[in-house]
């Protein structure tokens, strides 16, 4: 029975089948080699990676810093706005109040003006109807005593 391979380097037969053990091993130190070489080279890519990684973590870092930097500078200004913006709220509470103060006392104001005028109504009405009747009994002024007089004392 012989083992004919084509292409393998392996010896044919009783030394190819005791050499086989010493093969596996060296097959698998090569496999490590491979293995190994593969992993320098990702170690290598790894920490070049890392470095960017780092050097960006580094940028980022000074870059919070500022920005927590200028927060604190904002932080004193906004603190004063709030103040006076609490006081601008109460201020415009105040005139609220006050403008609805105001607004009650014009309408109870209106209303009794509103009254009086409304209890006038009739008094003036009678009074309209008293002088129209006063105007019907007066005579026309062409033919009354003061028209003969200014005609007698006019025409000479």
């Amino acid at each position: 029975m012989s083992d004919d391979r084509s292409g393998s380097s392996e010896p044919h037969g009783l030394l190819g089948a005791l050499l086989s053990p010493l093969r596996a091993p060296q097959r698998v130190v090569t496999d490590i080699e491979a293995i190994a070489a593969s992993l320098l080279t990702l170690q290598g890519v790894i920490a070049e990676r890392l470095s960017s990684v780092d050097e960006h973590a580094g940028e980022l870092r000074i870059g919070v810093a500022r920005l927590q930097d200028e927060l604190e500078g904002v932080k004193a200004p906004l603190e004063r706005i709030e103040v006076h913006v609490s006081e601008l709220a109460q201020l415009e509470q105040a005139i609220t109040d006050r403008m609805d103060a105001i607004d009650a006392d014009l309408n109870e104001r209106m209303r009794a003006v509103e009254a009086e005028v409304h209890s006038m109504r009739s008094p003036i009405e009678q009074m309209a109807r008293d002088l129209q009747s006063v105007v019907r009994l007066l005579p026309t002024p062409s033919d009354g005593p003061l028209a003969r007089l200014k005609d007698t004392l006019t025409s000479s």
